[in-house]
C-alpha cells in the first residue's frame, strides 16, 4: 500500500476548465495522478468571472473518478485577484495571504484530510498550521523569475527579484520539487541547500483527447470555411506576452508574403485566446473558445514561432498528440525530445517562406499525415503525462524526509481524516 493515497493540489487560480498551457500542466498532472490511483483534490483559491455570480462560496466540480476541484469563491480573494489583474500585476498577492495561515475553512478541512500538499507555482507557500508535518512538494512550470525579467521595468526591477529569491529557496520551504525541464530542475540542484528530492516531470497532455477524428475535423473546417485544397497551419496559445508577440510576427509575414502563401494555398489559424477573433484571407483567429480541442482537428501542419520565455511549451505536446508535423523555432521546442528535420521542420523568420513553399512538394498530404503519427508513435511515451508521472512519481516519494511521513502517521484522530 502507498504511503501517499490522499493528494491535495493547492492553485492560486481555477484550473478546469483548461484555458491555458499552464492550467493545462496541471490538469493534466492532477488527472495522472487520479489515473494512477491516487485520490486528487484540487483546491482553487480563486475562481473565473462567471463563477462569482450567485453561486455558493465554494463551486465543486467532480472531474473523473479519483478526481475533485473545489473553487473557493469567497469574496476577499476574488477581489484581490481582480485587482491585481487590472493593474497587470504577477501573482504574488497569493504568497503573503496564504503564509499568514489566514485562509478559508474549507480548505482547512481539506489540509486536513491530505496526506501530501502540491503547491501549484511558488506563489503559494507552504501554510503554517498542524498540516505542515506532512510533506509539501512545489509544482514548477518555469523559472518565474526568468519570466518577469524578461517584462517590463515594473516586473524586471520589483518583481523579478522577489521571485528569484522565492525560488532559489525553495528547498527551504518544500520537501520536494517536481521540476518542468532541464532549466529549472538544474536551478533548483544548484541551490538545493536541504538535498530535497527533485524530480524532472516535464510537460504532458491527455493525448486521447487529442486523436484524429475524421468527423470533427470534416465539421470544424467546414465551419471555418476551408477548403479540401487549403494546407491549414495552426498556432495555440493563450494571452502570454512570447505568445502574443509570435503572432504579431506572424501576421506581419503573412502580409508580406501574401501572394506566395495565396498560390501555395497555405493559411493560418490562430487558437484561443492569444488573439482576438478575426477572419482574413490567410490568416484566421478563433479568440476565446470554450474548448480549443476541436480546432485542432482542422488543421494539417502546427508552428511554434515562439522565440523567448522559460520552461517548455505544453503546445509543441498538443501538436505531437493531434499527430500534426510541426514547424518550430529551435526554442520553441524546448523541453522535447524532438530532433531538427527527423521530428520536426525548424525555421527562422529567414527561411520560412521557403519551408512553407516546399510543403506540398515534400511529401502529399497523405505522406504528411503517416509523418506526424510516426513522429507521434517514437514520442508518446515522453508525451503523455500518465506515463511521465508513473515513471517519477515513486522515486519522489521514496525521497521525501521520513519525518514527515511519520509525522501524518501521529496527527491526532481529528486530523486524520475529512470530518
Amino acid at each position: 500500500m502507498k504511503r501517499i493515497q490522499k493528494v491535495l493540489i493547492l492553485s492560486g487560480l481555477r484550473l478546469f476548465p483548461n484555458q491555458a498551457g499552464g492550467h493545462l500542466r496541471s490538469g493534466n498532472f492532477a488527472k495522472a495522478l487520479a489515473r494512477l490511483g491516487f485520490e486528487v483534490c484540487i483546491y482553487s483559491l480563486a475562481g473565473r468571472k462567471e463563477d462569482y455570480r450567485n453561486g455558493p462560496k465554494l463551486l465543486q466540480q467532480n472531474l473523473e473518478p479519483g478526481l475533485v476541484e473545489e473553487i473557493n469563491l469567497s469574496l476577499p480573494l476574488g477581489l484581490a485577484q481582480t485587482l491585481a489583474r487590472r493593474l497587470g500585476l504577477p501573482r504574488l498577492w497569493q504568497y503573503p495571504i496564504i503564509a499568514s495561515g489566514l485562509i478559508p475553512a474549507t480548505l482547512r478541512d481539506r489540509l486536513q484530510w491530505a496526506d501530501c500538499i502540491i503547491c501549484d507555482l511558488p506563489f503559494v507557500p507552504p501554510i503554517p498550521g498542524p498540516w505542515r508535518a506532512k510533506p509539501w512538494v512545489l509544482l514548477s512550470h518555469n523559472l518565474e523569475y526568468r519570466l518577469l525579467e524578461q517584462g517590463g521595468f515594473r516586473d524586471r526591477h520589483l518583481f523579478a527579484p522577489v521571485l528569484l529569491q522565492w525560488e532559489q529557496t525553495a528547498s527551504k520551504r518544500y520537501d520536494g520539487i517536481l521540476a518542468c525541464s532541464t532549466e529549472d530542475y538544474d536551478f533548483f540542484q544548484a541551490h538545493n541547500r536541504t538535498s530535497i528530492p527533485i524530480q524532472l516531470v516535464p510537460n504532458g497532455i491527455d493525448a486521447a483527447l487529442y486523436a484524429p477524428d475524421a468527423g470533427v475535423r470534416a465539421a470544424i473546417r467546414e465551419e471555418l470555411g476551408f477548403t479540401a485544397q487549403d494546407r491549414v497551419i495552426l498556432f495555440s496559445g493563450s494571452r502570454y506576452a512570447p505568445n502574443m508577440e509570435a503572432v504579431a510576427q506572424l501576421q506581419d509575414f503573412v502580409q508580406k508574403h501574401a501572394e506566395a502563401l495565396q498560390n501555395s494555398a497555405v493559411k493560418f489559424l490562430i487558437l484561443g485566446s492569444v488573439a482576438p477573433a478575426s477572419r482574413a484571407s490567410l490568416i484566421m483567429a478563433t479568440g476565446f473558445v470554450p474548448s480549443v480541442l476541436p480546432y485542432f482537428q482542422a488543421a494539417d501542419f502546427a508552428i511554434n514561432p515562439v522565440v523567448r520565455g522559460s520552461g517548455s511549451n505544453v503546445k509543441i505536446f498538443e501538436y505531437l498528440a493531434a499527430r500534426l508535423p510541426i514547424l518550430s523555432t529551435e526554442f520553441g521546442v524546448r523541453g522535447s525530445l524532438l530532433e531538427p528535420e527527423k521530428d520536426y521542420l525548424l525555421f527562422d523568420w529567414n527561411n520560412l517562406a521557403a519551408r512553407l513553399s516546399g510543403l506540398q512538394v515534400e511529401r502529399s498530404p497523405e505522406a504528411w499525415r503517416i509523418f506526424g503519427e510516426a513522429v507521434w508513435q517514437r514520442h508518446a511515451a515522453n508525451s503523455d503525462m500518465t506515463e511521465i508521472v508513473r515513471r517519477q512519481w515513486d522515486a519522489l516519494e521514496r525521497g521525501l524526509p521520513q519525518q514527515s511521513l511519520r509525522l501524518v502517521s501521529q496527527l491526532p484522530h481529528s486530523l486524520a481524516g475529512r470530518p
